[in-house]
């Protein structure tokens, strides 16, 4: 008989996976918008095209570019971890033509989501037992996960990679978490700010560390080769990155009505007030504090605080046990998805940038992150219904010859037939 029920909740747990699966599929299917959106991303992908031999070794000369060592090209501050997950979508794009490789670029952001959701929802069920698929869609919306699914920041990739860690590590697999965690580093060398996640005493973090090392080796070598130093990324060169003893920055990530979490993602103010683990709660203080300190807090052009996504998941972990947060926890969660809509209809980074500058010093950019009038988050909304949605069944549809409504009510379609199929596996299941 306990052999018999362990059976029985083993399928009931693969079951509400597979249909959390499928839900934040279909919802991935309904944002996806096919585009890189910003030069960084641009950048990023490029290094993934030297990575085949399609340019110059680890170069680009698109978006934060800075001097090497070597006079073959231009290097980015950027970790190398993203580029070599855009390798096979460098290798479409150098086979079908560029704008496949974009697209292949946004699908490959996709499956980064699907995999930060999934592992998600293991981490949460290991602790709080079965959580039903619409309260983990529920909470990814709040937390602007849904949106970097659309958007194809390297955030998304380093959250995943994270979470995978955590879920090793609930596991006993301490060496294959830090592989885990190594790579988030390798993706976004500010991910080392989610170890205090990882702490589970001496013995076995030195595990995790051990499983690190060839990460963190292969960032020394990338710096070496780059800048002819070990430690030197390139981000002496970028203002940007410049650090700056002041709190200003703090406030705009929490406050700001351009930037601030209070706006793009209130759900962390229900985190804090529910979270009780210093392993969660420090990794978000230390991401706040750290970030807030940056010359450029704001991130650049994206949707909201981006910098703070990694954290997010970690903070709000605790909201996915059933029933935690009450009303307030959905409440949230439908301004989540009212935010989503308004980054889905229209193109978030040139809103943006369309409202002022992107260099953080002139006064355009500081009335867009300082100023209401001026949000890109309320530009976004008054947006909504207006125009094209910025939705790739549109652009598809468009260049095609074919009415962008077409294309989009088809990509609505496919979507709705993904979350039915979600509904149809296991049948109904509480959230």
């Amino acid at each position: 008989m306990a052999v018999s029920e362990t059976a029985v909740s083993s399928n009931i747990e693969s079951s509400s996976r597979l249909r959390t699966a499928l839900l934040w599929s279909s919802l991935l299917i309904l944002v996806f918008g096919g585009r890189m959106y910003t030069t960084d991303v641009v950048a990023q992908y490029q290094v993934g095209k030297s990575l085949i031999g399609s340019r110059a070794f680890l170069t680009a000369d698109e978006g934060w570019t800075v001097e090497g060592v070597r006079e073959d090209g231009r290097y980015v501050p950027h970790g190398l971890g993203w580029s070599i997950l855009l390798v096979p979508a460098a290798a479409v794009g150098a086979l079908l033509g560029a704008s496949a490789g974009k697209v292949a670029t946004a699908a490959t952001a996709a499956v980064a989501s699907l995999i930060l959701i999934a592992m998600w929802h293991r981490l949460a069920e290991s602790r709080f037992g079965r959580v039903g698929p619409w309260r983990m869609a529920a909470l990814g919306v709040g937390c602007m996960v849904l949106v970097y699914g659309r958007l194809p920041f390297d955030v998304t990739a380093a959250t995943a990679s994270a979470l995978a860690g955590l879920v090793l590590l609930e596991r006993d697999r301490p060496v294959w978490a830090g592989v885990c965690v190594g790579f988030a580093v390798l993706v976004r060398l500010d991910s080392v700010l989610l170890l205090p996640a990882f702490w589970r005493g001496w013995r076995k973090s030195l595990r995790v560390a051990g499983g690190m090392a060839p990460f963190l080796v292969l960032i020394l070598a990338a710096n070496w080769y780059r800048f002819g130093s070990l430690l030197d990324d390139g981000h002496s060169q970028d203002p940007a990155a410049a650090l700056k003893l002041r709190a200003r920055g703090v406030a705009g990530l929490l406050l700001s009505p351009g930037k601030g979490l209070l706006w793009y993602a209130p759900m962390f103010v229900l985190a804090l007030a529910v979270n009780r683990s210093w392993r969660l709660v420090t990794p978000f203080v230390l991401a706040l504090l750290f970030h807030g300190l940056m010359h450029d807090w704001t991130g650049g052009t994206g949707w909201g605080p981006r910098f703070m996504l990694p954290a997010l998941p970690l903070l709000a972990l605790p909201l996915a046990r059933p029933g935690r947060g009450g009303i307030l926890f959905w409440v949230l969660a439908g301004w989540g998805a009212l935010l989503t809509v308004a980054a889905v209809w229209s193109n978030p980074a040139a809103v943006e940038q369309g409202l002022g500058p992107d260099l953080i010093d002139t006064a355009g950019r500081q009335s867009v992150v300082w100023s209401l009038s001026s949000s890109p988050l309320l530009a976004s909304l008054r947006r909504i219904g207006t125009g094209t949605p910025d939705m790739f069944g549109a652009h598809l549809a468009s260049a095609a010859g074919i009415p962008p409504a077409v294309g989009a009510a088809f990509q609505v379609v496919s979507a709705l037939v993904v979350a039915g199929a979600s509904r149809m596996v296991g049948g109904r299941q509480e959230a």
